[in-house]
């Protein structure tokens, strides 16, 4: 839900219009709004400016998401 606000409060678009789409297109500035509001969320490292394109699918991006969170350590947490 939260990936989904992310999309949504960034471009303006619906979020239901965004799921039943499942992805979202963006101009470049859209684009690195988006990745800094989602590091900042999660406090993660996504690797996402290096993709090509300025499409956001959905399932994919929730999938990096959490695969993101789970590879950070627990330590890292307290430091």
């Amino acid at each position: 839900m939260l990936v989904l606000k992310c999309l949504s409060d960034e471009t303006g678009d619906d979020a239901g219009d965004i799921v039943t789409q499942g992805f979202v297109d963006v101009d470049d500035r859209e684009f690195v709004n988006i990745v800094n509001r989602l590091e900042g969320y999660f406090d993660c490292t996504l690797s996402l400016r290096s993709e090509p394109g300025r499409r956001f699918v959905v399932r994919d991006l929730v999938a990096r998401v959490t695969a993101a969170i789970t590879r950070r350590s627990p330590e890292a947490d307290h430091v």
